[in-house]
């Protein structure tokens, strides 16, 4: 499971030391993450309009502004191995500011271990074709940093290398049945007036990337989700409002990728998918958004999406970007300027949690489930450096520090 957030261009310098820091709602301590005291879910409410201003002004006021690392992207393979990107302030010419920590106890401690060797990307007033804003990793050796550009490694993040995309820009990636998938487009990240995508597939221990037959679309911001062996894409419509992308095929190319039913009408202006075990998906669409609302619908298919069902409406409050299932069935929708709004009884009704009441929402949240219990919530303004962590499927979240 991967998650990345969107460029920001506020950043807080940071220190090298690799730890955790959890802070309870006593205090900050620096007990072992998981300890918190349990709270109960809650029904959705309004907004938090803390903003990342704010944030960012307490944080230096607390003076421990000089030792924040501020997330990017994060990669589970297993519930306890996974990766996450951060960034670190870099005031030499010609640095990277990228920055990789590595956990092997599901969070609880953090260790660095080389960045690929890119500028970050939104580091600058463009953005390089070969800067990277989100990491994925297939199993302990097989990973991959990208977007814009497309780096590899191949023993654990140890040492990295660029990959050539001969001038296409990788905009999603994900992995499935040993193989890599990502949603290739010739249009540059500042280009406007241009949409359109290709999926490209790859083994995981190999950098051969060759297209997948029927696995393109000119629509744009492609998401790639897997089930299995089986993988699906969606992109938002190339002229909004208008009619989104959903297909779907074997992961490794095996046969052409077809249309699937989009129970989104006409006229949605985002679409997010999520896959659980043995075929089954969460679609989300949303309307047009305005002043930190979106009216969205949900769908829940059981057959790989031949058919689909609708789901009560998640919160309007906030603007979709991620859905993400768990094994078990419990459905998370969040994105920017949104909370984590969560359904334990099969998207028949929509919770948040009152433990993340202190996250920093003006941004957004983004969160993602690595097994039926744990996972993970990334704030989307990266001037906020917290990583949330659930043990208990979502009903408490326990905020750390990656250092």
């Amino acid at each position: 499971m991967m998650i990345r957030v969107p460029k920001r261009t506020a950043l807080l310098a940071v220190s090298a030391a690799a730890l955790i820091t959890t802070a309870c709602s006593a205090g900050a301590t620096s007990v072992p993450v998981g300890h918190a005291a349990a709270q109960q879910a809650s029904s959705p409410s309004a907004p938090r309009s803390r903003s990342g201003a704010a944030a960012s002004a307490a944080i230096a006021a607390s003076g421990s502004a000089a030792s924040l690392l501020g997330l990017v992207s994060a990669s589970f393979v297993t519930a306890s191995t996974g990766w996450l990107l951060g960034l670190q302030q870099c005031h030499q010419p010609g640095c990277s500011w990228l920055r990789l920590r590595k956990t092997t106890d599901g969070g609880r401690r953090w260790s660095a271990v080389p960045a690929p060797p890119a500028p970050y990307e939104s580091q600058g007033s463009t953005v390089p074709g070969d800067s990277v804003s989100g990491v994925r990793f297939a199993n302990s050796s097989d990973g991959w940093a990208f977007g814009p550009g497309l780096w590899a490694t191949h023993d654990g993040g140890m040492t990295w290398h660029q990959v050539s995309t001969h001038g296409e820009y990788v905009q999603s990636l994900e992995t499935a049945g040993g193989r890599a998938l990502a949603a290739f487009s010739h249009c540059a990240p500042e280009q406007d007036n241009c949409t359109g995508f290709q999926v490209y597939s790859s083994e995981v221990g190999s950098d051969r990337w060759l297209p997948v037959a029927g696995a393109t679309s000119q629509n744009d911001g492609p998401g790639i989700v897997t089930s299995g062996r089986q993988a699906y894409v969606t992109a938002r419509p190339a002229d909004i409002p208008g009619k989104a992308t959903l297909l779907a095929g074997p992961a490794d190319g095996s046969a052409s990728w077809r249309p699937l039913p989009d129970p989104c009408a006409w006229g949605y202006w985002s679409t997010a998918l999520g896959a659980g075990p043995a075929g089954t998906l969460v679609l989300g669409c949303g309307t047009q958004p305005s002043a930190g609302q979106q009216p969205k619908r949900a769908y829940l298919s059981d057959n790989g999406g031949r058919t689909w069902l609708p789901l009560a409406d998640p919160p309007s409050s906030g603007y979709l970007g991620d859905v993400s299932m768990t094994p078990a069935g419990t459905i998370f929708v969040s994105g920017s300027r949104s909370d984590v709004y969560i359904s334990w009884d099969s998207g028949r009704s929509w919770h948040t949690s009152p433990s993340l009441n202190n996250a920093d929402i003006g941004d957004g949240l983004a969160a993602a489930m690595t097994t039926d219990r744990q996972g993970f919530v990334i704030q989307q303004n990266i001037s906020v450096d917290q990583f949330w962590l659930t043990r208990d499927d979502g009903r408490t979240w326990t905020p750390s520090t990656i250092r």
